[in-house]
């Protein structure tokens, strides 16, 4: 494979953060809303915000009462819509009203769904064999437990049940610019780059894995690295390149806007790779000329999609790698080699023979 240059990869996580709940009592006879708010850290990472949208999820609930003996199951699987004209998250086939005494738990997820994905129980949600390859557009999510909860409050942005999502799933995007586009030595000469990029894609990424989530002292335990137990099931990932224009300076372009990824472990051979067209012109005194000095093609790359900081795609986490492209082979991907020369003497070789020359 032919290589030039190195390409360095650099990617963030968005930071996590914690809020908190607020427990009230509140009169009889009231129908039992949700409140609903999105996951994001925020500058201050304090407070969730209003992205989560208008997407219906399901909701469980369980009824513990004064005594033991009546606790029983009070929602399963019910789907939670938005009710435009009274401003409320409510269920939509039933009616339910808080009990007299007693208490509800309620696990809520995102979206709702038939399938029985994921599994939600009292004190695990699990999500089996699920391929992102096949529900690229899902955002899987899932609510903090909110216990012990006797009314309506106001927690986040409406009168309700309080419910915190969170992703289940990780989120990638790509950008790509050029180390460098030009360079005048001392010679004075100069040289410039243009770079095409013919393909670009993701390989070995893994899409289908399993989730299992225990509650731990009210809190969801995460797997380590926040990653899926992930079966074989592999796949790569191309990338639309027909609106990228020529990368002609150090401007980045957008490669892929973020999409949803299997949270896993990068030690599987997940990688980029891709094809380039190099231009090369040189300028020695009388400007560029029209036709490059030489131009290569069908130029293959690749690099590991593991970092020095980034071992893995993490639940809600969304990362972007910014890719650094050296159009030449450069050090450190970044500063350019130029042509030096190693000159040396052979040893004499020494004959020794007799012969005779004859005039």
């Amino acid at each position: 494979m032919k290589k030039i240059g190195i390409i360095s990869l650099l990617a963030a996580a968005i930071a996590l953060a914690a809020c908190s709940r607020v427990q009230l009592n509140h009169p009889d006879n009231q129908e039992i809303r949700f409140q609903v708010a999105g996951y994001r850290a925020s500058e201050a990472a304090t407070k969730a915000t209003t992205e989560y949208g208008l997407v219906p999820f399901g909701a469980y609930a369980w009824f513990k009462g004064e005594n033991p003996g009546d606790n029983a199951a009070f929602m399963t699987n019910e789907k939670v819509g938005y009710n435009t004209a009274d401003n409320v998250w409510i269920t939509e086939s039933t009616t339910y009203y808080w009990p007299k005494g007693g208490a509800l738990d309620f696990i809520c997820y995102s979206p709702y769904s038939t399938s029985g994905v994921p599994t939600v129980e009292e004190e695990a949600i699990t999500y089996d064999s699920w391929d992102v390859s096949l529900n690229p557009d899902v955002d899987l999510m899932y609510a903090d437990k909110a216990s012990d909860l006797t009314g309506n409050i106001a927690t986040y942005y409406y009168s309700g049940v309080p419910v915190l999502f969170r992703h289940a799933l990780a989120k990638v995007a790509f950008t790509m610019r050029l180390a460098y586009s030009e360079k005048t030595p001392s010679t004075g000469d100069k040289t410039k780059w243009e770079v095409e990029v013919d393909s670009i894609a993701l390989k070995n990424v893994r899409t289908r894995g399993s989730l299992e989530l225990v509650l731990e002292n009210g809190e969801w335990a995460l797997p380590g690295n926040r990653v899926w137990a992930c079966d074989t099931t592999k796949a790569d990932i191309g990338f639309d390149c027909s609106a990228l224009e020529v990368f002609k300076d150090t401007q980045p372009q957008t490669i892929s806007e973020s999409m949803f990824v299997l949270p896993q472990p990068l030690d599987l051979g997940q990688k980029i790779v891709m094809t380039l067209t190099v231009k090369t012109w040189r300028d020695t005194g009388n400007g560029y000329p029209d036709e490059p000095f030489i131009q290569e093609t069908s130029i293959e790359l690749d690099a590991s999609l593991s970092t020095a900081n980034i071992i893995a795609w993490g639940m809600n986490q969304s990362l972007t790698y910014n890719i650094i492209l050296a159009p030449s082979q450069s050090l450190d991907g970044i500063k350019p080699v130029e042509i030096t020369f190693d000159p040396a003497n052979a040893d004499w070789e020494t004959i020794e023979l007799n012969t005779e020359i004859t005039i």
